[in-house]
């Protein structure tokens, strides 16, 4: 309850500018843990962030889309390696 409490995410929030690496978020726009407007909020925050979001798929997206969320995953790391990111930071 501690890291998802009220104070938590106010605080999560107020700091993600802080975040410069290049982030990818893939959201469920069926997941009913987390609301999926959530992934805007991260996108508006974040300088580098990638959206990605999986129809008919909930907030297991491993589970529920393996290939679709692997290859997403994949398709981004190439895409850093490309610009000459090192895809350790990444990590």
């Amino acid at each position: 309850m501690e890291i998802s409490g009220e104070k938590s995410l106010h605080l999560l929030q107020e700091n993600l500018h802080l975040i410069t690496s290049p982030v990818q978020v893939i959201w469920g726009t069926e997941d009913k843990l987390l609301d999926v407007s959530g992934a805007t909020v991260l996108q508006e925050s974040l300088p580098n962030c990638q959206v990605a979001l999986l129809d008919n798929c909930g907030h297991s997206l491993t589970v529920e889309q393996p290939k679709k969320t692997a290859k997403l995953i994949m398709d981004f790391l190439s895409a850093q390696e490309v610009n000459g990111e090192n895809t350790k930071k990444l990590s």
